[in-house]
C-alpha cells in the first residue's frame, strides 16, 4: 500500500504542468466552469463583441501559451508582445492561460496586458490561473474568460471565439453559449478561430491528473467545429506543440513561452484568402 501512494505521488509530481501541487490536486480553491461563464458572460454582454479593423483583406496575429511565471517578469512573453507591437501586419495576440503559479505574479502579465503601447491583447484563463481561488483576481484584471469578436476587412469579416477550459470542460452553460453564437454568427463570416487553454487531441498523458475534456465532450466539440467550419482551435496547456487536422479543422496545441525552457515558442497566423500559420522559436 505504501508503494503504490509512494508511486501515486511521484506521477503527480512529475506530470502536473511541472508543478507538484497536492493541495489543488485533491481539494481544487476555485470557482467551477459554470459559475465562471456566468461571471464571464455578464462583463461580455456588456463589453463585447468588440471588432478590430483591417486596413486589408490581409492581417496577421500572434498566439501564446502558458507562461508559467516564476520569481522574474516574464521576459519571453514580453518579447513577443513587444515584436507583435512593431509588426505593421499584425493586429493583436492571443495568449492562452496559464499566465502565472500562484497569485503573487498577478501584475506582471496583467501589467503588459493592459499597456496601451501594447496589443490589443486578448487572454483566457488556464487551470494554474484558478489555483488558490485566483479566478476573483483574475477576473479583476482580465474581466471574462468567454467572450468573442470580429476582425473587420475592407470586405469580409473573421470570427474570433475565447473559450475557458481552464478544469478541461467548457460546462453546460458554456456549450450551449457556444452552440448559439456560432448558429448566429459563423454564416456571415469569412473565417472562423477558436481558443481554449485545454486541448482537446491530446497525444500523450503528460497532463492526466490536471485537466482533461471527456470522450463525450471532445465528440461533441469535434463535431460542431466540423459543422461549422472553424478553420483553427488554438490550444495550449500540454507545453509541447502538436498540429492535427481532422475533418477540415486545424487542431494547434501550442508550446509553452515559459522563460526557462528549451523550446518555448508562439505561432503567427497570417490571414487572407486561407489561413497560413508559423512556429516562432524563442
Amino acid at each position: 500500500m505504501v508503494k503504490r501512494v509512494a508511486l501515486l505521488l511521484a506521477v503527480i509530481a512529475v506530470s502536473a504542468c511541472n508543478k507538484l501541487d497536492l493541495k489543488n490536486f485533491f481539494f481544487p480553491l476555485s470557482t467551477d466552469v459554470n459559475t465562471r461563464v456566468q461571471e464571464s458572460l455578464e462583463w461580455t454582454r456588456a463589453h463585447y463583441p468588440i471588432t478590430v479593423e483591417a486596413p486589408s483583406e490581409e492581417y496577421r496575429f500572434y498566439v501564446c501559451s502558458d507562461i508559467h511565471v516564476e520569481e522574474n517578469r516574464p521576459e519571453r512573453f514580453l518579447s513577443m508582445v513587444k515584436t507583435e507591437a512593431a509588426d505593421p501586419k499584425s493586429l493583436f495576440y492571443q495568449m492562452l492561460g496559464d499566465m502565472l503559479f500562484g497569485r503573487d505574479h498577478m501584475d506582471y502579465v496583467s501589467d503588459i496586458v493592459n499597456n496601451p503601447s501594447y496589443g490589443p491583447g486578448f487572454v483566457i484563463a488556464g487551470n494554474h490561473d484558478l489555483f488558490y481561488g485566483n479566478w476573483p483576481a483574475w477576473r479583476e484584471a482580465f474581466h471574462t474568460s468567454t467572450y468573442y469578436y470580429f476582425v473587420s476587412t475592407p470586405s469580409s469579416k473573421d470570427l474570433f471565439i475565447m473559450l475557458d477550459s481552464a478544469n478541461g470542460t467548457l460546462g453546460e452553460i458554456q456549450k450551449q453559449w457556444l452552440e448559439d453564437l456560432l448558429s448566429k454568427e459563423r454564416e456571415g463570416c469569412r473565417h472562423c478561430f477558436v481558443s481554449v487553454h485545454t486541448n482537446i487531441l491530446k497525444t500523450d498523458s503528460t497532463q492526466f491528473p490536471s485537466t482533461n475534456f471527456t470522450l463525450d465532450e471532445t465528440w461533441f466539440l469535434l463535431d460542431l467545429m466540423t459543422r461549422n467550419r472553424v478553420d483553427v482551435m488554438f490550444a495550449g496547456h500540454d507545453h509541447y506543440r502538436d498540429d492535427t487536422a481532422f475533418n477540415g479543422v486545424r487542431y494547434i496545441t501550442l508550446d509553452d513561452i515559459k522563460d526557462n525552457t528549451s523550446h518555448a515558442s508562439y505561432v503567427t497566423v497570417d490571414v487572407g484568402d486561407g489561413v497560413s500559420i508559423e512556429y516562432n522559436p524563442l
